[in-house]
């Protein structure tokens, strides 16, 4: 912190959500938001308390996700939604949503410190993937060489507190899986989580190609949900307005 004057709580915030893109998920504010502002000066009410009542009731805030708060005056500045015309890029939006309500879903678990995925500029209504995330590279939680050519290719990873990805999903919509249990198989020696998203009418072949003895190590670990199970997820935590 320099010596100019102290930013108030809705400054800093707005300073946030300008640097990511105009918008930022809850979970990001609470993070970057000690780069315009003195913590140690803090006293009071708890800062992440503060910061959901002035996102909540600053007029210059609006919600656009779930814990994903935009600045009114900057709202047409978002990434603007384009009808997608081919089979593949019906496909390629219906993956970029899954992983957005993932992303949004893991920022709103008391129990998942960051979010992270690799398709950065892939858009979630009108929000990119990359400033929905908390994280935009991979912590060295482990081997360089299993960050930068595995793990850091993953759809959508959850962070716990101690730094360590918590669940890794991969949705995949028309491979065989190999490529999922490849990542998974990287992380097999920690306590991660692994589940593999899509149509329900694959999870047969989910089941077939998990039961080779290559991926013995994920026999009881991997689990397999539909996009359905995704998207319901995220409408029930939406209609208990969740923040």
């Amino acid at each position: 912190m320099n010596d100019e004057k102290e930013l108030t709580y809705s400054e800093a915030i707005e300073q946030v959500m300008l640097y990511n893109g105009y918008f930022a998920p809850l979970k990001l504010i609470y993070k970057e938001i000690w780069k315009y502002k003195d913590k140690s000066k803090i006293s009071g009410k708890t800062p992440d308390m503060t910061i959901q009542e002035r996102v909540q009731r600053d007029e210059r805030f609006t919600r656009i996700g779930l814990g994903v708060y935009a600045l009114k005056e900057y709202l047409d500045k978002l990434p603007k939604i384009i009808s997608p015309k081919t089979e593949t890029e019906k496909k390629e939006r219906l993956h970029a949503t899954i992983q957005g309500m993932l992303i949004e879903i893991g920022n709103n678990k008391k129990e998942v410190e960051d979010t992270y995925t690799n398709d950065k500029k892939w858009l979630f209504e009108n929000k990119t993937l990359g400033s929905l995330a908390t994280l935009s590279e991979i912590p060295n939680f482990t081997y360089e060489n299993i960050i930068k050519e595995t793990v850091r290719f993953a759809d959508v990873i959850w962070f716990n507190k101690r730094g360590f990805p918590y669940k890794i999903f991969e949705v995949e919509e028309s491979t065989d899986f190999r490529d999922a249990f490849v990542k998974f198989i990287e992380l097999q020696d920690f306590q991660t989580q692994f589940y593999c998203i899509s149509t329900e009418d694959r999870k047969e072949k989910f089941r077939k190609e998990l039961r080779k003895s290559a991926f013995e190590a994920l026999h009881n670990r991997c689990e397999f949900k539909t996009y359905e199970n995704v998207q319901n997820d995220y409408e029930n935590i939406l209609r208990k307005n969740y923040l």
